[in-house]
């Protein structure tokens, strides 16, 4: 599966990744993450421990489980998953010192690039365009 930008977790039918199986629009219909031992009545795929679950929960009471490699990917799923629940994307103009929200709906495309700044510093480029009308 894929944690896109929008807030969209989404499932494919192959690993080519060509054709969406399933989208769960976080956004607007999760009510709650929970991961490990927070888990319960959901029995882990064989030969991986309940530590490693993580049950997103919908706003139709229907569920989604998912799981992890070990207990930290869990917690990690688990909270980038609640971040992107009630969180806007936000860019850093270094040039400003200050971010600023960027608002995602289908007439934008966003970019992501990670990479190396000025003085060879980690950052994320993002760029951001509208489409013509």
């Amino acid at each position: 599966c894929d944690l896109w930008i929008d807030g969209s977790l989404c499932f494919y039918k192959t690993d080519s990744r060509r054709e969406l199986e399933h989208r769960v629009r976080l956004k607007t219909t999760c009510v709650d993450v929970r991961s490990g031992l927070e888990c319960g009545g959901v029995t882990p795929p064989e030969s991986n421990p309940r530590e490693n679950l993580i049950v997103v929960q919908l706003r139709d009471g229907s569920t989604v489980n998912l799981c992890a490699n070990s207990e930290d990917e869990s917690i990690a799923w688990k909270l980038t998953l609640l971040e992107t629940r009630r969180n806007p994307v936000f860019t850093y103009d270094p040039y400003d010192d200050s971010y600023q929200a960027v608002p995602l709906n289908s007439y934008h495309t966003v970019y992501i690039t990670p990479g190396a700044g000025p003085g060879m510093l980690p950052y994320t480029e993002v760029q951001y365009w509208s489409k013509c009308t």
